[in-house]
């Protein structure tokens, strides 16, 4: 396994943020189910599906969109 060269400033990138996010998530969801699922009761029925929707299309985009590059000293 390689690493990419800018592996130390992968806090940065939307992908790494949206992962983070996601495992919070999972991991609330896991620790307390019931609180979760009225979470998702407050959704309209029709909406709960598109949130995996809408999860998957937030990871595809943080990946193709053109971020700022994080390895230079000056942020860019």
């Amino acid at each position: 396994m390689k690493l990419i060269d800018e592996c130390r400033h992968a806090w940065r990138f939307a992908s790494v943020r949206l992962a983070l996010v996601a495992g919070g998530v999972a991991g609330w969801a896991a620790s307390d189910p019931h609180g979760f699922a009225q979470l998702v009761a407050l959704l309209p029925p029709w909406a709960r599906p598109l949130v995996g929707v809408a999860v998957s299309v937030a990871a595809i985009g943080s990946r193709v969109v053109k971020q700022p590059k994080v390895g230079g000293r000056d942020g860019e």
